[in-house]
């Protein structure tokens, strides 16, 4: 009887102490891993333990590798397509690039861990676009170092914070192309440049089209520091820069630009987007600067420049700018002339290259110099493009002798299109004659919105 109440008193004991271990393991659980559900939602949990960096399997619960930083850690974790991976918030270093090489379908979640890369960098590197797609990232902070996403599509930045770097964000072609990434809520502090479109190398096209910036924020403290760079011989086209802020001057005062164009920003539409100056003596402040060879973006409602800026938008080789609303002229075009009746080589006006802008007003001048032979007649063609590429009827203005004229609304109204959009003019002519000394020149003054 005796020994029963031993065995009884003893089990009871170990009981209690299962009990209570278990407790004290699932409240360390509870602490390490709250706010995620990690056995559900991800794949992989990676956490810092004292000085080792864990990864954590979500299905198993169990401790599937053990290194010394965070560049181990995810070589681990990273080695299939498909993955859902935390980062649990802390402060990690690295010792070498982090390269994953085409990714698919992986995504990448933190609560703010703090990634130091010391000088080196996080790359997304697809073989080409087809290897590489699907990929995001949210909820980082990287200081010292580069995101740089090559050959890839569709990849997604979210709520991440760039700071202390030389370039935070790199967008790069080495063999195809790099698009419809998509940069959204995110602050850039301290980095020489935030957002760059790199020249492309190899086999790279020029094409990061589609790219979408969206409430990001830049504070440009360095010299010669830029917000968003598009570099030569690239074209971010067909894209979107919205609800986005640049402060500038507040600390250096000279050699801050916060949209620099040396590409093509063709057909990208720019609005709700504020340059910030606070400079008192600024030097080379600009909001937007146009290169040699920069096609500036569509300048939509919402652009402020506020603040001491050397210029709004620093344009030293003249490129042509691009609204909702703009004018546009260009003079002296020389017509062709068609011999024996025969309409010449024609000349199209108003249309620019990869943009759909309509134009609502024209105003033509029409030049004709020259000597007309005896019974000579010149006859200039006008027709409307419209955006469905179909042509209006034709205005021909008829001339026997050298004059100037300007085309009235009476001839506009003549071919001027119903419920449709005008993108250009085209303009031909001809002389009844097999010779001709005649020279006919068309100037275009527009609107277009």
């Amino acid at each position: 009887m005796k020994d029963v109440k031993n065995f009884t008193k003893y089990a009871a004991i170990f009981i209690i102490g299962v009990i209570i271990s278990s407790i004290f393991w699932n409240l360390n659980q509870f602490l390490l891993f709250k706010n995620i559900s990690y056995r559900e939602d991800y794949d992989f949990v990676i956490f810092l333990d004292v000085k080792e960096v864990k990864v954590k399997n979500g299905t198993t619960g169990q401790i599937d590798f053990v290194g010394e930083d965070l560049s181990q850690a995810m070589d681990y974790a990273l080695k299939n397509n498909g993955l859902k991976i935390f980062i649990k918030k802390a402060e990690y270093n690295v010792s070498k690039n982090i390269i994953l090489k085409n990714p698919e379908s992986v995504k990448l979640v933190s609560n703010n861990a703090e990634i130091n890369l010391k000088g080196n960098s996080f790359i997304i590197k697809g073989d080409c676009w087809e290897n590489s797609k699907h990929f995001s990232i949210e909820g980082l902070t990287i200081i010292n170092g580069s995101l740089i996403i090559e050959n890839s599509f569709m990849t997604t930045i979210k709520d991440c914070i760039f700071m202390d770097s030389e370039d935070a964000i790199t967008l790069l072609n080495t063999n195809g192309w790099t698009e419809c990434t998509k940069i959204e809520d995110c602050y850039f502090k301290n980095v020489k440049r935030g957002i760059v479109f790199k020249t492309p190398t190899g086999n790279g096209t020029r094409s990061y089209a589609n790219t979408e910036i969206k409430r990001c924020y830049f504070e440009l403290m360095k010299e010669n520091s830029v917000g968003i760079q598009v570099e030569p011989v690239s074209d971010f086209n067909e894209g979107l820069i919205q609800n986005v802020r640049v402060w500038m001057g507040g600390i250096s005062e000279q050699n801050q630009t916060g949209l620099l164009v040396e590409g093509s920003m063709l057909n990208t539409l720019m609005q709700d987007t504020v340059f910030e100056s606070f400079a008192n003596n600024p030097k080379n402040i600009y909001g937007i600067h146009l290169g040699p060879g920069g096609e500036c973006p569509i300048l939509g409602h919402g652009i402020v420049f506020c603040g001491n800026l050397t210029e709004k938008i620093h344009n030293p080789f003249k490129r042509w700018l691009y609204s909702v609303g703009g004018s546009f002229k260009v003079e002296n075009v020389s017509i062709s002339l068609g011999l024996d009746n025969g309409y010449g080589a024609y000349q199209e006006i108003g249309l620019v290259t990869h943009l759909s802008l309509p134009i609502y007003s024209l105003n033509v001048k029409a030049q004709i110099n020259g000597q007309f032979s005896t019974q000579e007649t010149i006859v200039i063609r006008f027709r409307l493009k419209l955006l469905d590429d179909s042509l209006s009827e034709d205005l021909e203005i008829t001339f026997r002798n050298a004059t100037t004229i300007w085309l009235d609304h009476d001839d506009w109204l003549k071919i001027w299109p119903n419920r449709n959009i005008i993108q250009s003019l085209i303009m031909d002519a001809k002389t009844t004659e097999s010779a001709s000394k005649v020279t006919v020149a068309v100037s275009v003054y527009g609107q277009y919105g």
